[in-house]
Formats: structure tokens, C-alpha cells, sequence
């Protein structure tokens, strides 16, 4: 598709030169533009051109004369007197919101679904700045579209800066570009972004865009998933509209969450024209104020998404067809992979061969060209041939090799658990990641093979307790949250106490879940001196004059086997002395302040979200030496929340040694607010008692 870089501006000076408007047929017409609006270019002699027809408008060197960022000489009357009544809704605003980032005055978005499928979208946004940090994002207008599908246009840029100076949209300075990566290995082909850096901005501005994209080409014309957040985390909203048109005989199902206390959740609806039209407005919207391990904002802000379908078959049938097609087997991969499993005498021995063997063969690379390639992936032989793909693609491979090994498989589509959570009222295509399930020795087993770090049958973290598409048995699935033990950390302290004071401390470390790939990847990931570096800093922040004598880190790049850790280290001085008192403080045994920064305000209006269930367990084994008796030990303690448990204590045993253990467990993900402060309390208690320390009397110390 030719680049479409337009001249969008919805008032201009009473004339502008021009030398070519050219249109989308080809046609190159030498014309004056009299006026430019939304809808319709009107040209000298009478001749008006719908928009949509416009390709391109070139103007001449006079007109262009006047350079980036010059303050327009003839602003309308209409534009100057927007710009005076935007700062007097932002004086009212800001009163009303003190303290904001941004005000933002107007978030005005429609979406039209017309009679033949295409759509166009528009978004209207009038925004004042108010903290340094706000220019570069508000600063820009960016708009993303996919060659051959879509059109976008900047309709409106102006900046009303607060010395009374008024820039507007300047052409020449929209600059576009064919983005091919979003991260290190990440690569997009295909789309072309179109961007326009406003000038001039400052903090006081108030900024005033419009753009518009047009998919002239939809990939599919029953596929229209309007949505709309009406709640922004920079400030306030003095009104938040959306529209959303489809032809009558046409039937539109939506979905609307979180406006309790906002505003009215139902539309108007009127129709004109053939045409029916829903309409939401909320007024006054107040910025989400960020809270620690909140959920994400379309769970959090008023928000709204509707579809012309309120089942999901015809998404099932269409990535379907997709994922069957590319699930078939070549003669060579079929071969393959029976060879690989070939020794194995279990479904679980050949699903463990062939996960571990994607994870680590295939390499996460994406390379996505359109929707085929984005939704549908690539097909298996292919991806296993160049021995890389994206999660789709990896899934896609996964499941054709273990059906290959005669496992029953299926891709499915997820949303992680760190982004929103999927309405699964209303149909949609709002997924972002891809795995597979597979049914292997009688259970039902959920493999993400997109890392290259969990062992079978482990998955990462973000996969947990989410609702999935299972596309082959074309149903609803969920992925089940680990009890706290299938997801924990597990260390055991031994540490022998020397007469003198000193001591030998070893610490050995094994880990269940996702907390096993996550550390197996952070130690595959580093250098062997950076590893060293990072158990010098575990005996450092057990005392300062602690020495390291030795570590080990056990299979960080041998996946089949159990992730393991162990360090040892020597303290010359490890109790602390009070007269012939010695305190003894339990390693790593305090609950510190960065690991419960989730309960720190008083209240809360939004749950605490956690990506994982969590374990910890800890066990110490002291010695202690014939010289020094138990003055006193940390009691027992056993509490048990809604969401957590906590037990903890102390014992002595036989032979001069002191066993110790903490069990700390949360199965929940999700703390709702009305539940904070039981939540709160039951941490606060926890982490006050881990406060506790063994006090020791040093008998050889007594009359010196």
C-alpha cells in the first residue's frame, strides 16, 4: 500500500496554494484547497472530494515556507476561541482535581462498522500537561496500520500553549515509518506507523488531535470488536464518550464492567440512516491513583467491549481451520519424533522428551507478516525445519509432535495473568499469548514451551489461573493455580556455632513451579563471575564480615533435571554480644519490607493481584557449643488467614542443637479490597514476629 501522509488539519487559513492533490484512483489534480474537514476536500471552482478519496495533498513551497513550529499567522476564529474555553475547563478541572499529571478535557472515540465491513475509527483527544514528564507522551501523536489493510490519517494536531501562541497541524513534519521490531526478538513486518511530534509543547499546553484509521481490507467482515477504557492513570476526565454505529439489520452484543459509582453502564441508542448507534458518556472521571500489585486497567476502569456475535464458534471454527491445517505432521517430523521418544516407556516419558526438546531446540524468535502468520501461526514442519518460532508458532509445534508421539494435543489462546482477564461474555481477539494442553497419562496438562527454563510438566508463572480457548476441543478451559508447595521456594540453614563466636552457615536450596524456572533462568542467564558475585551478596547480607567458602549451582542448563542451589560461608563474629549474651539472628528468616510492599497503604480501592501462589519454607539446624546455654527461643506461632497461613518456632533437641522452622503459604492470587485490612493485619503480625531472635548465654564469659 502506498503511504498515505495527509494534510489533516479541520481548519485552515481562508486559502491554501497547492500544487497536486493527488487521489487514491491515480489522479493527480493541480487545484487550491479552500477547505479540509473530516469528511470532504473543497477545492477552487467549486469541486468538493470526499476524503476518503484523498491520497496525498503537496503544497507549495510558500505555503510550506512558514516551517515546522511556526505559530500560525492565520488561526480561525473558531480555533482561538476552542483554545480559550479549553484552559477555562482546565482551571474547573484542576480545581476540582488538584495535584494531576494532566488534565484530560476531552476522550471522544467512534467506531463505524459500515453496510459492505470496512470500518473506520476515529479518536479525538484534548489533553493539558501538566508535569514535565507528560510531553514526550502527550507530546506525539503515533497510529499504527497494516499495509494493505489499513489507512491512517492525522486529522487534527494543535497545540494552545499557555503564553496564548497557537500551533497547528504543520504536514511536512508527519513522518512514518515500517517498524520491524518491538523488543529483541520480536519482528513485525507489514505495518506502517505514521507520527506527528507536536510542537512547542510545555507544561501548560493543552494538545488537541484527531486521527482516524480506516481498514478498507478486514481480514474478516463479521470480525468487529469495538472497545473503550473511560479512565486514564495521569488525571482526571471531564468527559468520555464512544460511539459505536453498525448497519440495523446487524446485531451488537457488548459488555460493560466497572462503572459503579462512574455513571450510567447502559447506551443510548438511536438510528438514523440505516445506521443504529450506541452511545456511552461519563463525566468526571477521576485518574486511577496506581496501587502496589494492582490488576491491570481494563479490571480496574470502566470499560466497554461489544462484538456482531455472542458466541464463540465462529472464532473457534475460524483459528481452527488455521491450527488444524498447520498441525499435520510432514513424513520427516513424524519420523523424528517417534525416533525421539523412541526409549521412552511412558506418555509422560515421551511428553517430557518432546517439551524439553521445542523449549530448547526451537528458539523464541517471532517474525509476523498479517493475521495469518499473527493469529494462525506458522506451520509446524516449517518452524521445526528453521528451528525457531513465536509462542503460537512453538505451541503449533508442540502439538503436532506430540500427536505425532500418538498424545492427544490441542493449541490454545490465553491472556497472561499480568494483563486483563478475559470477558468471555462477549467474543473477542484480545489474547496475547499461546501454549498447549495435552491429555498424557490420564490427566489434563497444561505445556508452555515458549521458555526454555520450566521442566515437565512446570509452565511459567503468567500462565496460571487464567481462562483459555482450547481450540481443537472448542471449549472454554482453565488453567488451574499451584497449590503454595507445587510453587515454593524450600531452604535449609545449618549453622555451627564455634565457642569463640564463630560460625560455618551452609544453606541448600530447591525450588517447585514456576520458582524453579525463574531462578534456573536467572542462573543459566549470567556469567559464572556474576554468580559468584551473587552468593557473596547472600553472605554479606547475613553479616558484613561474612566470607564465602564455596557454592554450587546444580543443572541451570539441564533442564530434565531438579534446579538446585547450595552456598556455604563463615562468619567470624556472627552473634552479637551483650555482655555474656549472645543474639543470634536466623538467616533470611525476617520477613524484610520489600517482600510485602503490596500491604503498605492503609486502604485500598483495588484488589492485590499476585501472578503465582506462594511457599516458603525454611528449616535451620544449630549447633551450639557446650560453653553456651538457651537463654530463650522464638515461641511457637501458628496463624491462619483467609488467603495465608504463617507457623513458626523453635525448639531445643538433644546433642547441644537448636532446630528452627517457618512455613509462610498463600494459595489466593487475588485479595479483594473489602478483605485488606484482615489481609494487612495477618502480614503485619507475620513479618513482626519474624523480628524474633535466639538469645544465648556465653557461660565461659560469666565473672570476666
Amino acid at each position: 500500500m502506498k503511504n498515505t501522509l495527509i494534510l489533516a488539519s479541520l481548519l485552515l487559513p481562508a486559502l491554501c496554494g497547492a500544487e497536486t492533490v493527488k487521489l487514491r484512483s491515480g489522479e493527480e489534480t493541480p487545484a487550491q484547497v479552500l477547505s479540509l474537514d473530516a469528511d470532504s476536500v473543497k477545492l477552487d471552482g467549486g469541486r468538493t472530494i470526499p476524503r476518503r478519496d484523498v491520497s496525498e495533498i503537496q503544497f507549495t513551497a510558500a505555503q510550506a515556507a512558514a516551517g515546522p513550529g511556526a505559530a500560525s499567522v492565520a488561526v480561525s476564529t473558531e480555533e482561538a476561541a476552542a483554545a480559550k474555553a479549553d484552559f477555562a475547563q482546565a482551571g474547573a478541572l484542576a480545581a476540582r482535581f488538584p495535584g494531576a499529571n494532566g488534565l484530560v478535557l476531552l476522550d471522544s472515540g467512534s467506531h463505524i462498522l459500515n453496510p459492505d465491513g470496512t470500518t473506520l475509527d476515529r479518536n479525538h483527544q484534548v489533553r493539558q500537561i501538566l508535569k514535565e514528564s507528560l510531553k514526550q507522551a502527550w507530546g506525539q501523536v503515533i497510529a499504527c496500520a497494516e499495509e494493505g489493510r489499513d489507512r491512517v490519517k492525522i486529522i487534527k494536531a494543535s497545540v494552545y500553549g499557555p503564553d496564548g501562541k497557537i500551533y497547528t497541524l504543520d504536514p511536512s513534519q508527519i513522518k512514518t515509518s515500517r517498524p520491524q521490531e518491538e523488543g529483541g526478538d520480536f519482528f513485525v513486518s507489514g505495518s506502517v506507523c505514521t507520527q506527528y511530534v507536536m510542537p512547542n509543547v510545555q507544561v501548560g499546553s493543552i494538545v488537541d488531535y484527531e486521527t482516524e484509521t480506516e481498514t478498507y481490507n478486514p481480514f474478516r467482515k463479521d470480525f468487529f470488536f469495538p472497545s473503550w477504557g473511560f479512565q486514564d492513570d495521569q488525571g482526571p476526565i471531564a468527559k468520555s464518550e464512544v460511539t459505536v454505529s453498525v448497519p440495523e439489520k446487524e446485531d451488537f452484543y457488548y459488555s460493560v464492567k466497572n462503572f459503579a459509582g462512574l455513571g450510567a453502564d447502559k447506551p443510548s441508542v438511536a438510528s438514523a440512516g440505516g445506521m443504529r448507534t450506541y452511545y456511552w458518556k461519563l463525566e468526571n472521571v477521576p485518574p486511577i491513583v496506581a496501587e502496589p500489585s494492582m490488576p491491570a486497567y481494563e479490571d480496574t476502569a470502566p470499560f466497554m467491549r461489544g462484538s456482531l456475535f455472542k458466541e464463540w464458534d465462529r472464532i473457534f471454527d475460524w483459528t481452527l481451520a488455521m491450527h488444524e491445517e498447520r498441525t499435520r505432521p510432514s513424513p520427516e517430523l513424524q519420523e523424528f519424533t517417534l525416533d525421539l521418544v523412541k526409549d521412552s516407556k511412558t506418555e509422560e516419558e515421551k511428553a517430557a522428551k518432546i517439551y524439553h526438546y521445542v523449549q530448547k531446540k526451537i528458539r523464541y524468535i517471532a517474525v509476523k507478516v498479517g493475521v495469518a502468520s499473527g493469529w494462525g501461526g506458522y506451520d509446524a514442519n516449517l518452524t521445526w525445519k528453521r528451528g525457531y518460532g513465536c509462542c503460537i508458532d512453538k505451541a503449533l509445534l508442540l502439538t503436532t509432535m506430540l500427536k505425532a508421539a500418538g498424545i492427544q494435543a490441542s493449541p490454545i489462546l490465553l491472556n497472561t495473568n499480568n494483563m486483563n482477564e478475559i470477558d468471555y461474555s462477549i467474543p473477542q481477539l484480545g489474547f496475547d499469548h499461546a501454549i498447549t494442553v495435552a491429555e498424557i497419562g490420564g490427566r489434563h496438562i497444561f505445556l508452555d514451551s515458549t521458555g526454555y527454563d520450566s521442566r515437565y510438566p512446570e509452565i511459567a508463572d503468567f500462565d496460571y489461573g487464567v481462562k483459555v480457548l482450547n481450540i481443537f476441543a472448542k471449549k472454554i478451559d482453565y488453567i488451574p493455580v499451584p497449590e503454595p508447595k507445587e510453587n515454593g521456594s524450600f531452604y535449609d540453614f545449618s549453622m555451627d556455632l564455634s565457642s569463640s563466636g564463630a560460625a560455618d552457615i551452609s544453606e541448600r536450596m530447591h525450588y517447585t513451579g514456576s520458582r524453579e524456572g525463574g531462578l534456573r533462568y536467572y542462573y543459566r542467564s549470567i556469567k559464572k563471575e556474576e554468580q559468584k558475585q551473587t552468593f557473596q551478596g547472600f553472605a554479606k547480607s547475613v553479616a558484613p564480615s561474612a566470607e564465602l567458602l564455596s557454592y554450587e549451582v546444580n543443572n541451570a542448563e539441564k533442564i530434565e533435571d531438579p534446579f538446585t542451589l547450595r552456598v556455604n560461608y563463615r562468619v567470624p563474629d556472627y552473634p552479637q554480644r551483650a555482655g555474656n549474651i549472645l543474639i543470634v539472628k536466623l538467616p533470611d528468616f525476617e520477613i524484610e519490607q520489600y517482600r510485602i510492599g503490596e500491604i503498605s497503604l492503609d486502604k485500598r480501592r483495588y484488589p492485590i493481584k499476585y501472578g503465582d501462589p506462594m511457599g516458603r519454607y525454611y528449616t535451620y539446624r544449630i549447633s551450639v557449643p557446650d560453653n553456651f546455654e538457651v537463654v530463650s527461643l522464638p515461641e511457637k506461632i501458628n496463624i491462619s488467614g483467609k488467603y495465608a497461613s504463617f507457623s513458626a518456632g523453635c525448639a531445643k533437641a538433644a546433642g547441644g542443637l537448636i532446630n528452627c522452622s517457618l512455613a509462610w503459604e498463600r494459595g489466593a492470587t487475588l485479595i479483594p479490597p473489602q478483605d485488606y485490612a484482615e489481609y494487612k493485619d495477618f502480614i503485619e503480625k507475620a513479618a513482626s514476629y519474624t523480628k524474633n531472635q535466639i538469645f544465648l548465654r556465653d557461660l565461659s564469659a560469666e565473672g570476666k
